[in-house]
Protein backbone atom coordinates (compact mmCIF):
# COMPACT_ATOMS: atom_id res chain seq x y z
CA UNK A 1 0.00 0.00 0.00
CA UNK A 2 2.79 2.43 0.89
CA UNK A 3 4.59 1.61 -2.37
CA UNK A 4 1.46 2.26 -4.40
CA UNK A 5 0.91 5.57 -2.59
CA UNK A 6 4.52 6.56 -3.24
CA UNK A 7 4.23 5.65 -6.92
CA UNK A 8 0.98 7.63 -7.19
CA UNK A 9 2.78 10.65 -5.76
CA UNK A 10 5.63 10.21 -8.25
CA UNK A 11 3.26 9.86 -11.21
CA UNK A 12 1.21 12.91 -10.22
CA UNK A 13 4.21 15.16 -9.55
CA UNK A 14 5.90 14.05 -12.78
CA UNK A 15 2.79 14.85 -14.82
CA UNK A 16 2.41 18.24 -13.13
CA UNK A 17 6.07 19.06 -13.78
CA UNK A 18 5.77 18.06 -17.45
CA UNK A 19 2.55 20.03 -17.73
CA UNK A 20 4.10 23.17 -16.31
CA UNK A 21 6.92 22.84 -18.81
CA UNK A 22 4.32 22.60 -21.59
CA UNK A 23 2.54 25.73 -20.33
CA UNK A 24 5.85 27.63 -20.25
CA UNK A 25 6.57 26.53 -23.80
CA UNK A 26 3.08 27.63 -24.86
CA UNK A 27 3.72 31.06 -23.41
CA UNK A 28 7.19 31.44 -24.93
CA UNK A 29 6.12 30.24 -28.37
CA UNK A 30 3.04 32.47 -28.29
CA UNK A 31 5.10 35.59 -27.57
CA UNK A 32 6.64 35.29 -31.03
CA UNK A 33 3.99 33.16 -32.69
CA UNK A 34 4.24 34.86 -36.09
CA UNK A 35 7.96 34.22 -36.50
CA UNK A 36 7.81 30.78 -34.90
CA UNK A 37 5.03 29.79 -37.28
CA UNK A 38 6.96 30.94 -40.36
CA UNK A 39 10.16 29.29 -39.14
CA UNK A 40 8.37 26.00 -38.58
CA UNK A 41 6.91 26.07 -42.08
CA UNK A 42 10.29 26.67 -43.68
CA UNK A 43 11.83 23.85 -41.61
CA UNK A 44 9.10 21.47 -42.76
CA UNK A 45 9.51 22.51 -46.40
CA UNK A 46 13.32 22.28 -46.39
CA UNK A 47 13.38 18.95 -44.56
CA UNK A 48 10.93 17.39 -47.01
CA UNK A 49 12.09 18.92 -50.29
CA UNK A 50 13.49 15.60 -51.54
CA UNK A 51 10.38 13.54 -50.81
CA UNK A 52 8.26 12.48 -53.76
CA UNK A 53 5.58 14.97 -52.69
CA UNK A 54 8.17 17.69 -52.16
CA UNK A 55 9.63 17.22 -55.63
CA UNK A 56 6.15 17.22 -57.17
CA UNK A 57 5.45 20.67 -55.76
CA UNK A 58 8.98 22.06 -56.00
CA UNK A 59 9.66 22.50 -52.29
CA UNK A 60 13.29 23.28 -53.11
CA UNK A 61 12.19 26.50 -54.83
CA UNK A 62 10.07 27.70 -51.92
CA UNK A 63 11.82 30.54 -50.08
CA UNK A 64 8.95 32.00 -48.04
CA UNK A 65 5.48 31.22 -46.71
CA UNK A 66 4.14 33.33 -49.58
CA UNK A 67 5.87 31.04 -52.10
CA UNK A 68 4.46 28.04 -50.28
CA UNK A 69 0.90 29.32 -50.53
CA UNK A 70 1.31 30.05 -54.26
CA UNK A 71 3.04 26.81 -55.27
CA UNK A 72 1.37 24.14 -53.11
CA UNK A 73 -2.33 23.39 -53.60
CA UNK A 74 -4.88 22.59 -50.94
CA UNK A 75 -5.04 18.92 -50.08
CA UNK A 76 -7.30 16.30 -48.51
CA UNK A 77 -6.69 12.81 -47.17
CA UNK A 78 -7.22 11.30 -50.62
CA UNK A 79 -4.06 13.08 -51.83
CA UNK A 80 -1.96 11.16 -49.29
CA UNK A 81 -3.74 7.79 -49.20
CA UNK A 82 -1.66 6.25 -52.05
CA UNK A 83 1.59 7.33 -50.36
CA UNK A 84 0.46 5.97 -46.99
CA UNK A 85 -0.47 2.64 -48.57
CA UNK A 86 2.93 2.38 -50.24
CA UNK A 87 4.72 3.08 -46.96
CA UNK A 88 2.66 0.60 -44.94
CA UNK A 89 2.28 -2.15 -47.52
CA UNK A 90 5.59 -1.91 -49.39
CA UNK A 91 7.93 -0.29 -46.91
CA UNK A 92 8.82 2.62 -49.21
CA UNK A 93 10.36 5.72 -47.62
CA UNK A 94 10.52 9.46 -48.12
CA UNK A 95 7.31 9.63 -50.11
CA UNK A 96 5.54 12.48 -48.34
CA UNK A 97 7.65 13.07 -45.21
CA UNK A 98 11.09 12.28 -43.87
CA UNK A 99 9.94 12.52 -40.27
CA UNK A 100 9.71 9.16 -38.47
CA UNK A 101 6.09 8.04 -38.26
CA UNK A 102 5.37 6.68 -34.80
CA UNK A 103 1.81 5.50 -35.38
CA UNK A 104 -1.18 5.73 -37.69
CA UNK A 105 -4.32 7.12 -36.09
CA UNK A 106 -7.42 5.35 -37.33
CA UNK A 107 -9.64 8.36 -37.87
CA UNK A 108 -13.34 7.65 -38.07
CA UNK A 109 -13.91 10.57 -40.41
CA UNK A 110 -17.46 11.61 -41.22
CA UNK A 111 -18.35 8.81 -43.60
CA UNK A 112 -16.71 5.91 -45.35
CA UNK A 113 -13.69 3.78 -44.59
CA UNK A 114 -11.52 4.85 -41.63
CA UNK A 115 -8.48 6.90 -42.57
CA UNK A 116 -4.98 5.93 -41.47
CA UNK A 117 -3.57 9.29 -40.47
CA UNK A 118 0.23 9.34 -39.97
CA UNK A 119 1.52 10.74 -36.69
CA UNK A 120 5.19 11.62 -36.37
CA UNK A 121 7.19 11.21 -33.17
CA UNK A 122 7.33 15.01 -32.77
CA UNK A 123 3.56 15.38 -33.19
CA UNK A 124 2.93 12.54 -30.74
CA UNK A 125 5.08 14.26 -28.15
CA UNK A 126 2.95 17.40 -28.47
CA UNK A 127 -0.12 15.27 -27.93
CA UNK A 128 1.43 13.73 -24.83
CA UNK A 129 2.31 17.13 -23.41
CA UNK A 130 -0.88 19.04 -24.14
CA UNK A 131 -3.60 16.38 -24.05
CA UNK A 132 -2.42 14.84 -20.78
CA UNK A 133 0.34 16.48 -18.75
CA UNK A 134 -0.86 20.03 -19.36
CA UNK A 135 -4.20 19.23 -17.73
CA UNK A 136 -2.56 18.10 -14.50
CA UNK A 137 -0.66 21.40 -14.40
CA UNK A 138 -3.64 23.68 -15.11
CA UNK A 139 -5.70 21.94 -12.44
CA UNK A 140 -2.84 22.07 -9.95
CA UNK A 141 -2.32 25.76 -10.75
CA UNK A 142 -5.98 26.36 -9.91
CA UNK A 143 -5.57 24.89 -6.44
CA UNK A 144 -2.24 26.62 -5.90
CA UNK A 145 -3.89 29.97 -6.56
CA UNK A 146 -6.97 29.09 -4.52
CA UNK A 147 -5.45 27.32 -1.51
CA UNK A 148 -1.69 27.66 -1.81
CA UNK A 149 -1.39 23.86 -1.99
CA UNK A 150 -1.33 21.09 -4.59
CA UNK A 151 -4.65 19.53 -5.48
CA UNK A 152 -5.23 16.31 -3.62
CA UNK A 153 -3.34 13.42 -5.16
CA UNK A 154 -5.07 10.14 -5.78
CA UNK A 155 -6.44 7.86 -8.47
CA UNK A 156 -8.34 8.87 -11.57
CA UNK A 157 -11.40 7.54 -13.35
CA UNK A 158 -10.22 7.36 -16.96
CA UNK A 159 -12.46 6.55 -19.91
CA UNK A 160 -9.52 6.03 -22.26
CA UNK A 161 -9.62 2.82 -24.26
CA UNK A 162 -6.58 1.85 -26.31
CA UNK A 163 -7.03 -0.64 -29.12
CA UNK A 164 -4.41 -1.07 -31.79
CA UNK A 165 -2.92 -3.48 -34.29
CA UNK A 166 0.39 -3.94 -36.00
CA UNK A 167 0.82 -2.70 -39.54
CA UNK A 168 2.55 -4.78 -42.19
CA UNK A 169 6.01 -3.56 -41.22
CA UNK A 170 5.52 -5.15 -37.80
CA UNK A 171 6.60 -2.02 -35.95
CA UNK A 172 4.18 0.84 -36.42
CA UNK A 173 0.97 0.64 -34.40
CA UNK A 174 -2.39 1.56 -35.83
CA UNK A 175 -4.93 3.11 -33.47
CA UNK A 176 -6.35 6.35 -32.14
CA UNK A 177 -3.75 9.02 -31.44
CA UNK A 178 -4.76 9.49 -27.80
CA UNK A 179 -4.26 5.78 -27.30
CA UNK A 180 -0.83 5.88 -28.88
CA UNK A 181 0.20 8.61 -26.45
CA UNK A 182 -1.16 6.60 -23.51
CA UNK A 183 0.59 3.43 -24.59
CA UNK A 184 3.95 5.08 -23.93
CA UNK A 185 2.97 5.51 -20.26
CA UNK A 186 1.43 2.06 -19.85
CA UNK A 187 3.69 0.91 -17.02
CA UNK A 188 2.71 3.88 -14.85
CA UNK A 189 -1.06 3.71 -15.42
CA UNK A 190 -1.86 1.28 -12.52
CA UNK A 191 -0.53 3.93 -10.13
CA UNK A 192 -2.63 6.76 -11.53
CA UNK A 193 -5.90 5.27 -12.77
CA UNK A 194 -8.53 3.00 -11.25
CA UNK A 195 -9.17 0.84 -14.32
CA UNK A 196 -6.93 -2.22 -14.67
CA UNK A 197 -4.74 -2.42 -17.76
CA UNK A 198 -6.97 -5.16 -19.17
CA UNK A 199 -9.75 -2.56 -19.44
CA UNK A 200 -7.61 0.27 -20.79
CA UNK A 201 -5.91 -2.01 -23.33
CA UNK A 202 -8.69 -4.51 -24.14
CA UNK A 203 -7.97 -7.64 -26.13
CA UNK A 204 -11.57 -8.79 -26.20
CA UNK A 205 -15.10 -7.40 -26.20
CA UNK A 206 -16.31 -6.51 -22.72
CA UNK A 207 -18.64 -4.20 -20.83
CA UNK A 208 -15.98 -1.55 -20.27
CA UNK A 209 -18.44 0.95 -18.81
CA UNK A 210 -19.34 -1.39 -15.98
CA UNK A 211 -15.71 -2.20 -15.25
CA UNK A 212 -14.62 1.46 -15.24
CA UNK A 213 -17.36 2.46 -12.83
CA UNK A 214 -17.07 -0.63 -10.65
CA UNK A 215 -13.32 -0.20 -10.08
CA UNK A 216 -13.65 3.56 -9.54
CA UNK A 217 -16.41 3.17 -6.96
CA UNK A 218 -14.36 0.62 -5.04
CA UNK A 219 -11.59 3.23 -4.65
CA UNK A 220 -12.25 5.88 -1.99
CA UNK A 221 -9.48 8.25 -3.03
CA UNK A 222 -10.55 9.11 -6.58
CA UNK A 223 -9.42 12.71 -7.06
CA UNK A 224 -9.95 13.34 -10.78
CA UNK A 225 -11.85 12.16 -13.84
CA UNK A 226 -10.42 12.42 -17.33
CA UNK A 227 -11.65 11.42 -20.76
CA UNK A 228 -11.34 12.34 -24.40
CA UNK A 229 -14.89 13.69 -24.79
CA UNK A 230 -17.35 14.66 -22.05
CA UNK A 231 -19.81 12.13 -23.45
CA UNK A 232 -17.70 9.27 -22.08
CA UNK A 233 -17.67 10.65 -18.55
CA UNK A 234 -21.39 11.41 -18.60
CA UNK A 235 -22.10 7.88 -19.86
CA UNK A 236 -20.18 6.52 -16.84
CA UNK A 237 -22.12 8.74 -14.43
CA UNK A 238 -25.45 7.74 -15.98
CA UNK A 239 -24.46 4.08 -15.76
CA UNK A 240 -23.62 4.54 -12.08
CA UNK A 241 -26.97 6.24 -11.47
CA UNK A 242 -28.93 3.47 -13.20
CA UNK A 243 -27.02 0.48 -11.76
CA UNK A 244 -25.78 1.55 -8.33
CA UNK A 245 -27.51 -1.29 -6.49
CA UNK A 246 -25.77 -3.94 -8.60
CA UNK A 247 -22.43 -2.13 -8.34
CA UNK A 248 -22.64 -1.86 -4.56
CA UNK A 249 -23.51 -5.57 -4.29
CA UNK A 250 -20.51 -6.50 -6.43
CA UNK A 251 -18.17 -4.34 -4.33
CA UNK A 252 -19.57 -5.85 -1.13
CA UNK A 253 -19.00 -9.40 -2.38
CA UNK A 254 -15.75 -8.74 -4.26
CA UNK A 255 -17.03 -10.06 -7.58
CA UNK A 256 -17.48 -9.13 -11.22
CA UNK A 257 -21.21 -9.38 -11.82
CA UNK A 258 -22.12 -12.63 -13.61
CA UNK A 259 -24.49 -10.81 -15.99
CA UNK A 260 -21.71 -8.58 -17.35
CA UNK A 261 -20.29 -9.33 -20.79
CA UNK A 262 -16.76 -10.62 -20.20
CA UNK A 263 -14.91 -13.87 -20.89
CA UNK A 264 -14.58 -16.40 -18.10
CA UNK A 265 -10.79 -16.19 -18.36
CA UNK A 266 -10.64 -12.43 -17.97
CA UNK A 267 -13.27 -12.45 -15.24
CA UNK A 268 -11.23 -14.93 -13.21
CA UNK A 269 -8.08 -12.88 -13.76
CA UNK A 270 -9.73 -9.64 -12.62
CA UNK A 271 -11.43 -11.20 -9.59
CA UNK A 272 -8.07 -12.33 -8.28
CA UNK A 273 -7.10 -8.68 -7.90
CA UNK A 274 -10.20 -7.48 -6.01
CA UNK A 275 -11.39 -8.04 -2.47
CA UNK A 276 -14.78 -7.93 -0.83
CA UNK A 277 -15.34 -4.54 0.77
CA UNK A 278 -18.67 -4.46 2.69
CA UNK A 279 -17.72 -1.21 4.42
CA UNK A 280 -17.17 0.68 1.16
CA UNK A 281 -20.34 -0.83 -0.30
CA UNK A 282 -22.38 0.43 2.65
CA UNK A 283 -20.85 3.90 2.42
CA UNK A 284 -21.91 4.08 -1.22
CA UNK A 285 -25.41 2.73 -0.61
CA UNK A 286 -26.03 5.33 2.06
CA UNK A 287 -25.24 8.16 -0.38
CA UNK A 288 -27.02 6.66 -3.38
CA UNK A 289 -30.20 6.16 -1.34
CA UNK A 290 -30.28 9.90 -0.68
CA UNK A 291 -30.82 10.38 -4.41
CA UNK A 292 -29.08 12.36 -7.13
CA UNK A 293 -30.66 15.78 -6.80
CA UNK A 294 -27.64 16.95 -4.81
CA UNK A 295 -24.34 16.35 -6.69
CA UNK A 296 -23.31 12.76 -6.06
CA UNK A 297 -19.62 12.88 -6.98
CA UNK A 298 -18.31 14.91 -4.00
CA UNK A 299 -20.42 12.72 -1.70
CA UNK A 300 -18.93 9.42 -2.80
CA UNK A 301 -15.40 10.70 -3.53
CA UNK A 302 -14.59 13.22 -0.81
CA UNK A 303 -11.30 14.31 -2.40
CA UNK A 304 -12.53 14.80 -5.97
CA UNK A 305 -10.57 17.78 -7.30
CA UNK A 306 -11.09 18.17 -11.04
CA UNK A 307 -12.55 16.86 -14.28
CA UNK A 308 -11.03 17.07 -17.76
CA UNK A 309 -12.51 16.34 -21.19
CA UNK A 310 -13.46 18.13 -24.39
CA UNK A 311 -16.75 19.67 -23.37
CA UNK A 312 -17.23 22.92 -25.26
CA UNK A 313 -19.31 23.88 -28.32
CA UNK A 314 -21.48 20.92 -29.32
CA UNK A 315 -20.49 19.02 -26.18
CA UNK A 316 -21.88 21.75 -23.90
CA UNK A 317 -25.12 19.86 -23.08
CA UNK A 318 -22.95 17.04 -21.76
CA UNK A 319 -20.86 19.46 -19.73
CA UNK A 320 -24.05 20.88 -18.23
CA UNK A 321 -25.16 17.35 -17.38
CA UNK A 322 -21.76 16.56 -15.85
CA UNK A 323 -22.07 19.56 -13.56
CA UNK A 324 -25.26 18.06 -12.08
CA UNK A 325 -23.10 15.15 -10.93
CA UNK A 326 -20.03 17.08 -9.75
CA UNK A 327 -21.57 20.32 -8.47
CA UNK A 328 -20.29 23.90 -8.75
CA UNK A 329 -17.04 23.56 -6.79
CA UNK A 330 -15.17 20.99 -8.90
CA UNK A 331 -13.41 22.73 -11.83
CA UNK A 332 -13.31 21.46 -15.40
CA UNK A 333 -10.37 21.67 -17.79
CA UNK A 334 -11.57 21.49 -21.38
CA UNK A 335 -8.38 19.79 -22.53
CA UNK A 336 -7.43 20.59 -26.13
CA UNK A 337 -8.53 21.41 -29.65
CA UNK A 338 -7.31 18.45 -31.63
CA UNK A 339 -7.86 16.11 -34.54
CA UNK A 340 -6.05 13.02 -35.71
CA UNK A 341 -3.94 15.28 -37.92
CA UNK A 342 -2.59 17.41 -35.05
CA UNK A 343 -3.21 18.79 -31.60
CA UNK A 344 -3.66 22.39 -32.64
CA UNK A 345 -4.68 24.19 -29.47
CA UNK A 346 -4.82 23.83 -25.70
CA UNK A 347 -6.40 25.57 -22.75
CA UNK A 348 -4.11 27.52 -20.45
CA UNK A 349 -6.39 27.48 -17.39
CA UNK A 350 -9.35 25.53 -16.02
CA UNK A 351 -12.87 26.58 -17.07
CA UNK A 352 -11.54 28.46 -20.13
CA UNK A 353 -13.50 27.50 -23.24
CA UNK A 354 -10.99 28.94 -25.70
CA UNK A 355 -7.89 27.21 -27.02
CA UNK A 356 -4.54 28.83 -27.67
CA UNK A 357 -3.29 27.80 -31.12
CA UNK A 358 0.12 26.19 -30.75
CA UNK A 359 2.62 27.59 -33.29
CA UNK A 360 4.96 24.65 -32.62
CA UNK A 361 2.32 22.16 -33.77
CA UNK A 362 1.82 23.30 -37.34
CA UNK A 363 1.57 26.14 -39.84
CA UNK A 364 -1.96 27.48 -39.98
CA UNK A 365 -3.81 29.26 -42.75
CA UNK A 366 -7.36 30.50 -42.59
CA UNK A 367 -10.15 30.87 -45.13
CA UNK A 368 -12.72 33.46 -44.01
CA UNK A 369 -16.19 32.02 -43.45
CA UNK A 370 -18.39 32.44 -46.54
CA UNK A 371 -15.44 33.76 -48.57
CA UNK A 372 -16.27 34.18 -52.26
CA UNK A 373 -12.68 33.38 -53.19
CA UNK A 374 -11.47 30.40 -51.16
CA UNK A 375 -8.06 30.40 -52.84
CA UNK A 376 -6.86 33.26 -50.65
CA UNK A 377 -5.84 32.51 -47.08
CA UNK A 378 -4.87 34.55 -44.05
CA UNK A 379 -2.16 33.82 -41.50
CA UNK A 380 -2.40 33.99 -37.70
CA UNK A 381 -1.48 37.69 -37.59
CA UNK A 382 -4.27 38.68 -39.98
CA UNK A 383 -7.32 37.38 -38.13
CA UNK A 384 -10.12 39.49 -36.67
CA UNK A 385 -11.55 38.79 -33.24
CA UNK A 386 -15.16 37.68 -33.51
CA UNK A 387 -14.80 36.36 -37.06
CA UNK A 388 -14.91 32.72 -38.17
CA UNK A 389 -12.44 30.92 -40.39
CA UNK A 390 -11.88 27.50 -41.92
CA UNK A 391 -8.55 26.03 -40.80
CA UNK A 392 -5.94 24.90 -43.34
CA UNK A 393 -3.13 22.93 -41.71
CA UNK A 394 0.45 22.04 -42.58
CA UNK A 395 1.50 19.61 -39.87
CA UNK A 396 4.56 17.74 -38.61
CA UNK A 397 3.46 14.42 -40.08
CA UNK A 398 3.48 15.04 -43.83
CA UNK A 399 0.24 16.85 -44.63
CA UNK A 400 0.54 20.16 -46.50
CA UNK A 401 -2.18 22.82 -46.79
CA UNK A 402 -4.64 20.23 -45.55
CA UNK A 403 -8.28 21.28 -45.28
CA UNK A 404 -9.48 19.64 -42.10
CA UNK A 405 -12.99 21.13 -42.59
CA UNK A 406 -13.05 22.75 -39.14
CA UNK A 407 -14.44 26.25 -38.75
CA UNK A 408 -13.25 28.15 -35.67
CA UNK A 409 -14.16 31.50 -34.15
CA UNK A 410 -11.35 33.78 -33.01
CA UNK A 411 -12.10 35.00 -29.47
CA UNK A 412 -8.89 36.92 -28.79
CA UNK A 413 -5.11 36.64 -28.72
CA UNK A 414 -2.64 35.20 -26.21
CA UNK A 415 0.39 37.33 -27.03
CA UNK A 416 0.61 36.66 -30.81
CA UNK A 417 -1.26 33.33 -30.82
CA UNK A 418 -4.95 33.36 -31.72
CA UNK A 419 -7.36 31.99 -29.16
CA UNK A 420 -10.13 30.05 -30.86
CA UNK A 421 -13.37 28.30 -30.14
CA UNK A 422 -14.54 25.42 -32.33
CA UNK A 423 -17.64 26.51 -34.27
CA UNK A 424 -18.60 23.64 -36.58
CA UNK A 425 -17.44 21.10 -39.10
CA UNK A 426 -17.86 22.19 -42.71
CA UNK A 427 -18.70 18.62 -43.63
CA UNK A 428 -21.62 18.81 -41.15
CA UNK A 429 -23.24 21.65 -43.08
CA UNK A 430 -26.83 20.95 -44.23
CA UNK A 431 -27.95 22.34 -47.55
CA UNK A 432 -31.32 21.43 -49.03
CA UNK A 433 -31.90 24.52 -51.15
CA UNK A 434 -28.82 26.72 -50.83
CA UNK A 435 -29.51 27.78 -47.23
CA UNK A 436 -26.22 26.34 -45.84
CA UNK A 437 -27.40 25.63 -42.30
CA UNK A 438 -24.34 25.07 -40.12
CA UNK A 439 -23.88 23.00 -36.98
CA UNK A 440 -23.51 26.31 -35.12
CA UNK A 441 -26.87 27.53 -36.46
CA UNK A 442 -28.49 24.32 -35.30
CA UNK A 443 -26.90 24.53 -31.83
CA UNK A 444 -28.20 28.09 -31.37
CA UNK A 445 -31.67 27.06 -32.55
CA UNK A 446 -31.80 24.18 -30.06
CA UNK A 447 -30.67 26.41 -27.18
CA UNK A 448 -33.33 29.01 -28.00
CA UNK A 449 -35.94 26.28 -28.46
CA UNK A 450 -35.18 25.04 -24.93
CA UNK A 451 -35.57 28.54 -23.50
CA UNK A 452 -38.94 29.12 -25.16
CA UNK A 453 -40.47 25.69 -24.51
CA UNK A 454 -38.83 24.80 -21.20
CA UNK A 455 -37.72 21.44 -22.62
CA UNK A 456 -34.16 20.57 -21.52
CA UNK A 457 -32.57 19.10 -24.65
CA UNK A 458 -29.86 16.62 -23.72
CA UNK A 459 -28.86 15.76 -27.28
CA UNK A 460 -30.10 16.30 -30.81
CA UNK A 461 -29.58 15.54 -34.49
CA UNK A 462 -31.02 16.68 -37.80
CA UNK A 463 -32.08 14.82 -40.93
CA UNK A 464 -32.46 16.47 -44.32
CA UNK A 465 -35.68 14.87 -45.53
CA UNK A 466 -35.72 15.25 -49.31
CA UNK A 467 -37.95 12.30 -50.18
CA UNK A 468 -40.65 14.67 -51.41
CA UNK A 469 -40.16 18.20 -52.72
CA UNK A 470 -39.46 20.79 -51.55
CA UNK A 471 -37.66 18.98 -48.68
CA UNK A 472 -37.57 19.80 -44.98
CA UNK A 473 -35.54 19.50 -41.81
CA UNK A 474 -36.44 16.78 -39.31
CA UNK A 475 -35.00 17.72 -35.93
CA UNK A 476 -34.71 14.89 -33.41
CA UNK A 477 -34.30 15.83 -29.75
CA UNK A 478 -33.51 13.77 -26.67
CA UNK A 479 -34.61 15.16 -23.31
CA UNK A 480 -33.99 14.07 -19.73
CA UNK A 481 -37.61 14.84 -18.93
CA UNK A 482 -40.90 13.66 -20.49
CA UNK A 483 -42.10 15.74 -23.43
CA UNK A 484 -45.80 16.57 -23.84
CA UNK A 485 -46.44 14.86 -27.18
CA UNK A 486 -49.81 16.62 -27.58
CA UNK A 487 -47.82 19.82 -28.28
CA UNK A 488 -45.54 18.33 -30.93
CA UNK A 489 -46.96 20.53 -33.71
CA UNK A 490 -46.30 23.63 -31.60
CA UNK A 491 -42.77 22.43 -30.87
CA UNK A 492 -42.21 21.96 -34.61
CA UNK A 493 -43.33 25.55 -35.22
CA UNK A 494 -40.92 26.82 -32.54
CA UNK A 495 -37.86 25.01 -33.90
CA UNK A 496 -38.75 26.13 -37.43
CA UNK A 497 -38.94 29.75 -36.24
CA UNK A 498 -35.64 29.49 -34.33
CA UNK A 499 -33.84 28.02 -37.34
CA UNK A 500 -35.06 30.94 -39.40
CA UNK A 501 -33.71 33.38 -36.80
CA UNK A 502 -30.37 31.55 -36.70
CA UNK A 503 -29.96 31.62 -40.48
CA UNK A 504 -31.96 34.58 -41.76
CA UNK A 505 -30.16 34.94 -45.07
CA UNK A 506 -30.46 31.24 -45.86
CA UNK A 507 -33.08 29.17 -44.09
CA UNK A 508 -35.58 31.98 -43.46
CA UNK A 509 -35.22 33.20 -47.05
CA UNK A 510 -35.72 29.71 -48.51
CA UNK A 511 -38.70 29.07 -46.21
CA UNK A 512 -40.32 32.34 -47.28
CA UNK A 513 -39.86 31.35 -50.91
CA UNK A 514 -41.37 27.92 -50.14
CA UNK A 515 -38.20 26.22 -51.30
CA UNK A 516 -38.08 24.41 -47.94
CA UNK A 517 -41.11 23.00 -46.13
CA UNK A 518 -41.75 23.63 -42.40
CA UNK A 519 -39.43 21.74 -40.07
CA UNK A 520 -40.70 18.72 -38.19
CA UNK A 521 -39.63 17.97 -34.61
CA UNK A 522 -39.48 14.41 -33.30
CA UNK A 523 -38.68 13.17 -29.79
CA UNK A 524 -36.10 10.43 -29.30
CA UNK A 525 -36.26 7.65 -26.76
CA UNK A 526 -34.16 8.09 -23.61
CA UNK A 527 -30.43 7.32 -24.05
CA UNK A 528 -30.66 7.11 -27.85
CA UNK A 529 -27.29 8.79 -28.38
CA UNK A 530 -25.62 6.73 -25.63
CA UNK A 531 -26.96 3.56 -27.24
CA UNK A 532 -25.62 4.67 -30.62
CA UNK A 533 -22.16 5.07 -29.08
CA UNK A 534 -22.38 1.56 -27.62
CA UNK A 535 -23.39 0.14 -31.01
CA UNK A 536 -20.48 1.89 -32.73
CA UNK A 537 -18.03 0.50 -30.16
CA UNK A 538 -19.36 -3.01 -30.86
CA UNK A 539 -18.82 -2.30 -34.58
CA UNK A 540 -15.14 -1.59 -33.87
CA UNK A 541 -15.00 2.21 -33.46
CA UNK A 542 -12.75 3.47 -30.66
CA UNK A 543 -14.64 5.29 -27.90
CA UNK A 544 -12.04 8.05 -28.15
CA UNK A 545 -13.19 8.83 -31.69
CA UNK A 546 -16.93 8.87 -31.14
CA UNK A 547 -17.82 12.44 -31.95
CA UNK A 548 -21.33 13.79 -31.53
CA UNK A 549 -23.87 12.89 -34.19
CA UNK A 550 -25.48 16.10 -35.40
CA UNK A 551 -26.29 15.33 -39.03
CA UNK A 552 -27.75 12.02 -40.16
CA UNK A 553 -25.50 11.86 -43.20
CA UNK A 554 -25.23 8.09 -43.71
CA UNK A 555 -27.90 5.42 -44.27
CA UNK A 556 -26.87 3.69 -41.03
CA UNK A 557 -27.32 6.85 -38.94
CA UNK A 558 -30.63 7.59 -40.62
CA UNK A 559 -31.96 4.09 -40.00
CA UNK A 560 -30.79 4.03 -36.37
CA UNK A 561 -31.95 7.45 -35.23
CA UNK A 562 -35.22 7.59 -37.17
CA UNK A 563 -36.23 4.26 -35.61
CA UNK A 564 -35.36 5.43 -32.07
CA UNK A 565 -38.27 7.83 -31.62
CA UNK A 566 -40.98 7.76 -28.99
CA UNK A 567 -44.05 5.71 -29.84
CA UNK A 568 -46.78 7.35 -31.88
CA UNK A 569 -44.46 9.35 -34.14
CA UNK A 570 -44.09 8.63 -37.80
CA UNK A 571 -41.95 10.23 -40.46
CA UNK A 572 -44.77 10.91 -42.90
CA UNK A 573 -43.71 12.19 -46.31
CA UNK A 574 -46.81 14.20 -47.06
CA UNK A 575 -46.85 16.32 -50.20
CA UNK A 576 -46.31 19.92 -49.08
Amino acid sequence: MLFKKFMNYMVMTTLIRRGRKALREMEEKSKHANQNSRDLLMRIVNDNKDTEYGRKYHFADIKSPEDFRKMVPYSSYDDYAPYIERVIDKGEKDLYTVYPIETYALSSGSVGVPKRVPVSAEALDIYSQYAAAKTFATCDNYYKEKTGKHHKFGMGLNTLEVTYQKTNDGKTLSGCISGAAAAEEKRFMPYGFTSPLEVVFPEETMNAKYLRVRYALAERNVTFMIGCFMTGLVDCMNYMKDHWEMLCYDIEKGIINPDIEISAELKAKLEKKIKADPERAEELRAEFKKGFEDPIVPRIWKNMSWVSAVGTSGFKPYTDKMRTFIGPNIPIDFLAYAASEALMGATKAVEEEEYVLLPQSGFYEFIPENAEDESKTLTIDQLEVGKRYEVVLTNLSGFYRYRIKDVVEVTGYYYESPMVRFAYRKSQLINISGEKMTEGDLAWSIAEFSKETGIPVHDYAVYADTNFPPGRYVVLIESDKPVDMSKIDYYSEVIDKKMGQANEGGYAYEREGENIAPAKLMVQQKDTHALYREVMVLRGTSENQLKLVRVLDTPFKQHFFLKMVEEGQELLHEQV
